[in-house]
């Protein structure tokens, strides 16, 4: 019988045993990893789906639907269907240049809670709170020229810059355009 004291039999057995361990480790950490990465992904992915699904999608359905009804007015009274109706074409202009001026994130609420969590979240690992991308910091950028831009004038004041549109205007500009349409005799096109 060999002596367990023999450095050939316990070096073989410790380095098969240590190189399993090590092995072992590897793949238990690699699995760990892979399941954190899958279950951020599906949550990522749940979460746009219901944002999408119940603020995304109906909110820029009733924009593109509002635009799309003041336009087609303001075809008919090019075409010379609104004769008369003077009143009422320059209220759908003004509503429709309104409506153009709304940005998606105009009038959709922040995610609080989606903040917050970033927030935490940068807050824990040390990361600086920065845009997620060139593309998202870009249009940030474009956007502010363009809120500059419209500010310029000939007679504007530093004082006199126009604001941003909310949900309340939004929705007042709903009502003025239920009201066009209800007064041209087309009940109902925006509920």
């Amino acid at each position: 019988m060999e002596s367990p004291w023999d450095d050939n039999i316990t070096n073989d057995t410790h380095n098969r045993e240590s190189h399993w361990e090590k092995l072992s480790s590897d793949f238990t950490n690699t699995g760990y990893r892979e399941g954190i990465t899958a279950g951020k992904e599906g949550a990522l992915q749940e979460g746009f789906d219901s944002g999408f699904a119940e603020t995304g999608a109906p909110l820029g359905k009733e924009l593109g639907r509002m635009r799309g009804i003041s336009a087609a007015i303001l075809a008919l009274a090019n075409k010379g269907f609104l004769q008369g109706d003077s009143h009422i074409v320059e209220e759908t202009r003004t509503i429709a240049n309104q409506l153009a001026n709304i940005r998606f994130s105009d009038i959709a609420l922040p995610d609080l809670e989606a903040e917050e969590h970033a927030r935490e979240h940068m807050e824990r690992t040390g990361e600086d709170m920065v845009m997620d991308s060139e593309e998202l910091e870009e249009k940030k950028n474009v956007e502010s020229l363009e809120d500059m831009l419209a500010g310029m004038s000939a007679g504007s004041r530093a004082d006199d810059q126009p604001r941003r549109p909310t949900m309340l205007d939004f929705e007042d500009l709903k009502k003025r355009l239920e009201s066009v349409a209800s007064q041209l005799g087309l009940r109902g096109m925006l509920s």
